[in-house]
């Protein structure tokens, strides 16, 4: 293809921006000229992003974030549908960011755009009515997760399960090691920290992660943990470490984490895209979950399945344990990493469907960004 092409996209969090970047790099392939316009991060930006605002405005977390934040959110809106107006693409790709992005799908539907939604909305957890109402307007949705499709096929979306990025990611492998030489140390116990990439989730979770980590210490008294944070918090998690007599290494150096999540006999997560992380690097885990209590008690009202990792939901089965809200604390933190550490019969069973949960996210022998790329190139060509 030799003609250009006119992108809008947005995408609402680092996760996203990283999906972004790779569509972005691979429809470069296809067509000889993108002008793209929109929200992303840094991987965006290298691949000829414009952007019109910063993407941590609407990376939001639960219903009582969102709340707070409506009258910026809706003049976000407002200012993307007017960009969108006066840019007048060809395609509008949206990434993830549901609440926002969803929103903007549906304000532009009278225009004579193709509209994309790159990871689909849990309707199979939650407000399964989306499913029909964003079938009205979307061209294409784009799913990671094989189960997902026939939620929103059955609305006539066209809807293309493209596998998710991860099962394709060669780093795990990589024989360049360039974090701290204790991962390689078969003499101690080495427990991967990770309080999530959020500033709310980091104040709530890293104190309670700290205390664990000092009953960890009485316990097995050669222990290491490592921590991969955002180079925004680096300091503060430092800080929090000061006179706590643990021997941690902090870094905020991304290419850091697959050493760290491979080496590392356990992983402390909050619930997120890092479970799938850790997941591909077969090691086993505990996820926490702690939200606002006006949105955990909506949450538990609404949501459909007993279990906040995707992990589980792909196998059908519950084999990484999680706490959620007043049990995420210090004693049964530790009581779980303590039964793991001990145990190897509990490590490899989840060891186990691990792999067979990344097996099953995998979609074909393409890269996923090159599945999404070439679905994407397809719609233009009928428009």
């Amino acid at each position: 293809m030799n003609k250009g092409l006119k992108i809008f996209i947005l995408a609402g969090e680092k996760s996203g921006d990283e999906l972004g970047g790779d569509l972005l790099k691979s429809l470069t392939l296809k067509y000889k000229n993108l002008t793209v316009l929109g929200v992303g991060g840094p991987k965006m930006l290298e691949q000829g992003l414009k952007p019109i605002f910063d993407m941590n405005l609407i990376a939001l977390m639960g219903i009582f974030e969102l709340i707070i934040k409506i009258p910026k959110i809706l003049k976000l809106l407002k200012f993307s549908e007017k960009k969108i107006i006066e840019f007048n693409p060809d395609i509008l790709i949206t990434i993830d960011a549901p609440g926002f992005n969803l929103r903007l799908q549906n304000k532009i539907k009278h225009l004579n755009i193709k509209q994309v939604h790159y990871v689909a909305p849990s309707v199979w957890a939650w407000k399964s009515y989306r499913a029909k109402k964003i079938a009205k307007y979307l061209d294409l949705l784009l799913v990671l997760f094989p189960f997902e499709k026939e939620y929103f096929t059955k609305y006539n979306l066209k809807t293309v399960f493209i596998g998710h990025p991860l099962t394709k990611y060669e780093n795990y492998n990589s024989s360049l090691f360039k974090s701290d030489k204790s991962l390689l140390s078969k003499s101690i116990k080495k427990i991967a920290l990770l309080p999530g990439s959020r500033k709310s989730e980091i104040y709530k979770l890293l104190p309670i992660f700290i205390k664990s980590a000092q009953l960890l210490k009485k316990k097995h008294k050669n222990i290491k943990f490592y921590i991969l944070t955002l180079e925004d918090y680096k300091e503060y998690i430092l800080s929090a470490f000061d006179n706590k007599n643990l021997d941690v290494y902090i870094t905020d150096k991304v290419e850091e984490k697959y050493d760290i999540y491979t080496n590392v006999d356990f992983a402390l997560c909050t619930s997120g895209t890092v479970t799938m992380e850790v997941a591909k690097a077969s090691t086993p885990m505990l996820v926490v979950y702690k939200l606002n209590y006006l949105t955990w008690w909506i949450v538990k009202l609404m949501v459909k399945v007993n279990t906040a990792t995707i992990i589980n939901i792909i196998i059908g089965k519950n084999v990484i344990p999680e706490l959620f809200q007043n049990k995420v604390n210090s004693q049964n933190i530790y009581r779980i990493i303590d039964s793991y550490l001990k145990d190897d019969d509990l490590r490899n069973n989840q060891i186990k469907y691990l792999k067979k949960a990344i097996s099953k996210m995998s979609s074909n022998y393409k890269s996923p960004n090159f599945t999404a790329a070439e679905a994407i190139c397809e719609l233009l060509d009928n428009k």
